[in-house]
């Protein structure tokens, strides 16, 4: 088996009991109150333009714990957060990221910052630091191009997802590491990894949208010129792709064209030779080199990725 250091990334159904689990624990990241708002160009709405907003910000998750796998309830459709990290394997249900959209963790004392957009259709995971400087995010309650922003508590600076760059602040232009991720569902990741573990949030005060927090998140079918967003009643993964940037070059390769090959996909349009997986059945795709790491990917509605890698080559039958 291939060393594999990457997360995997799911959202769950309902709102669950668990107990700790004795033989690990997940580090506490301390909540810090922001009541402050930020004066930031940015849309106030999905779909909208971009005015001069005082766009308010709202805590970060923060407190995820270790679950009893026999008490959590997961449906094998449910899009789930899962990290391997050599031997130990971790799921991280993301229906508390559905009304935070920002989360933070500590895991063996590294930092991560956990995101999820679902008007992009697109969860990542960074690290939670720049450089020895760890910064802790909020969730700021605008968009740049339909997609999310995250607030650092440190400087303030505002971030934007999909360019994983702060586009605001002390620390505008700089990037923030994408982390190896996949974006599956629950029973993908379980049946990779029977014996993982689950990480979830007991504490959901505080939510951003307290109401999404009882709600399934659902692929869409939604484009910036199609109204107001809304959740259908089951995944439409024909409008997701992979996304990849590699040096100066972007890639994207739309779930549309996949279905058509069997998988594995050799891909040879770069300098090495990148293998392509697909299920269909897990709503995934990740990519990993001529070695076979996995490599930084997002999954992404064709046209949020369009918009911030417009130069992007695109996979075509």
């Amino acid at each position: 088996m291939k060393k594999e250091n990457y997360i995997y990334l799911a959202v769950l159904f309902s709102i669950i009991s668990c107990s700790s689990k004795e033989h690990a624990e997940a580090d506490k990241i301390t909540r810090t109150g922001n009541d402050k708002t930020i004066a930031i160009i940015a849309q106030e709405w999905p779909g909208q333009k971009p005015k001069l907003y005082d766009m308010p910000v709202n805590n970060g998750l923060d407190h995820l714990e270790f679950a009893d796998l026999n008490i959590v309830q997961l449906d094998t459709a449910d899009l789930v957060l899962g990290i391997s990290l050599d031997e130990q394997q971790i799921a991280v249900p993301l229906a508390y990221l559905e009304g935070f959209e920002v989360a933070n963790l500590i895991l063996n004392n590294q930092n991560y910052l956990l995101t999820w957009c679902g008007l992009v259709g697109s969860a990542q995971v960074f690290a939670g630091n720049i450089g020895d400087d760890t910064l802790g995010f909020d969730f700021g309650r605008a968009l740049i191009d339909n997609n999310l922003l995250m607030v650092d508590r440190k400087t303030q600076s505002v971030w934007n997802q999909l360019s994983n760059e702060a586009v605001h602040g002390e620390l505008k232009g700089t990037k923030l590491d994408l982390l190896p991720a996949i974006q599956t569902t629950w029973g993908f990741w379980k049946k990779k990894y029977p014996t993982t573990d689950v990480l979830i949030n007991k504490d959901t005060v505080g939510a951003a949208f307290p109401s999404l927090l009882f709600e399934k998140p659902y692929y869409t079918s939604w484009q910036p010129d199609s109204g107001n967003f809304y959740m259908l009643d089951h995944h439409q993964p024909e409008n997701l792709g992979l996304g990849l940037v590699i040096g100066k070059s972007s890639l994207y390769f739309p779930f549309s064209e996949l279905f058509k090959y069997p998988s594995p996909v050799e891909f040879k349009g770069l300098d090495e030779t990148l293998t392509i997986h697909f299920d269909a059945s897990g709503l995934t795709a990740w990519a990993e080199d001529s070695t076979g790491n996995v490599l930084p990917g997002t999954l992404a509605y064709n046209w949020a990725w369009k918009t911030f890698h417009p130069e992007s080559e695109i996979f075509k039958d």
